[in-house]
């Protein structure tokens, strides 16, 4: 991950220690007191825990005002399961969804979009050390969030469907992937940190994935494999220069190449090339359009940069089509590199999650933040 997250990496890793140390057979139920709730800049300062006012924020803050108001919801309907004055579980906090495009050989061929090999594989050891557990861009979605009590929730996406995040070679008559590819790397970390987690959204144009098997043998690959496959559109075009109908025809042109190589696949994520929406007066043809006399519907848009905080779904104020990524390099003021110094210097801004996909967990003092009209049927654990 380069020569500043080297330093980060040794800094986490003695502090796990030292969290292990103390915390004994107690840290199997989560990572305990380190990662506290949520802090935002005007309203979620704990007592004893550092504000963030004075460091600079990579998001605005979500909206302060109440959300829509509802019945106060049952605070414990079902018995608590874990120690939650210990794993301090808060299920509207951030969870970052990692922006990454193809990867390169060496780390002096890195740029802002492009990884070397050595440092995703350190990025994927970092993560594991400090509590992250991939989920799938549509459990994060459908809030089906399953990962274990006391870790944090993480969504991997790589854009343009470059043969280096994911290709196929045929190897004694058997496809497999290409060796280095990041779907290679994924798979062999995996094997080694099966509690981690093996999923990712790759967001394609046309021609995605060059490399032996044909378009809709590769995508079997991916989906058989536990990834998903979301919308980039056809040309990557700026949307912010498109008509409604070229628009459309984007996204549309990419839903239904999806759709006829992935048969009973429905593809639900769009990825906005260069991160632009469309002019306002379009933006009902980003979830919802027709193309060539067949309807496409989108339920989640993503975008790149920190525009605003990443976030549970059920957090007051998310808005679907303008969802942030961070960005995968090592810059220390924007990116991944400055998301990580912060969640070192601020755990409390994580989503902690409590085990319990059926269940809301959050501080009594910070209900406020949750969306209550966004429950769907799932327990709110006020505690």
């Amino acid at each position: 991950m380069g020569r500043n997250f080297g330093a980060i990496v040794f800094c986490s890793v003695c502090l796990a220690a030292v969290l292990t140390s103390c915390a004994g057979n107690r840290l199997a139920s989560g990572m305990g007191r380190a990662m506290q709730p949520q802090v935002t800049a005007q309203a979620e300062t704990r007592t004893g825990a550092p504000a963030v006012t004075d460091t600079p924020q990579p998001v605005s803050a979500a909206p302060s005002a109440a959300p829509t108001p509802s019945p106060a919801p049952t605070e414990a309907p079902k018995p608590p399961d874990i120690d939650y004055a210990y794993v301090r579980p808060y299920e509207v906090g951030q969870i970052m969804i990692v922006m990454y495009h193809g990867l390169v050989q060496t780390e002096a061929e890195e740029e802002t979009y492009q990884r070397s090999v050595d440092n995703f594989k350190k990025d994927l050891q970092t993560f594991y050390d400090r509590g992250f557990r991939l989920i799938s861009m549509k459990d994060w979605m459908e809030n089906n969030i399953t990962t274990a009590a006391g870790f944090t929730p993480l969504v991997l996406t790589f854009d343009d469907g470059k043969s280096t995040a994911f290709s196929l070679e045929n190897k004694d008559g058997k496809l497999q992937p290409v060796q280095d590819c990041a779907v290679d790397i994924m798979t062999k970390f995996s094997e080694e940190h099966p509690d981690f987690g093996n999923t990712a959204m790759f967001f394609i144009n046309q021609n995605p994935f060059n490399g032996d098997g044909t378009m809709a043998e590769r995508f079997k690959y991916l989906l058989d494999h536990g990834y998903e496959i979301g919308n980039h559109t056809m040309e990557h075009k700026e949307l912010s220069n498109l008509n409604a109908d070229e628009i459309q025809a984007q996204i549309g042109g990419i839903d239904q190449l999806i759709r006829e190589n992935a048969p009973g696949y429905v593809p639900y994520a769009l990825s906005y090339p260069y991160g632009e929406r469309p002019l306002k007066a379009f933006y009902d043809y980003i979830l919802n359009g027709t193309f060539d006399g067949s309807a496409y519907h989108y339920q989640v848009a993503v975008r790149e940069g920190q525009s605003s905080s990443a976030s549970a779904v059920n957090r007051v104020g998310f808005d679907p089509i303008n969802v942030p990524r961070v960005r995968a390099s090592d810059n220390q003021e924007t990116d991944l590199g400055w998301t990580l110094r912060q969640y070192e210097t601020h755990p409390e801004l994580r989503y902690i999650s409590d085990g319990d996909p059926d269940r809301i967990a959050v501080p009594k003092e910070y209900a406020d933040n949750v969306d209550k009209n966004s429950l769907n049927g799932k327990e709110l654990y006020l505690y």
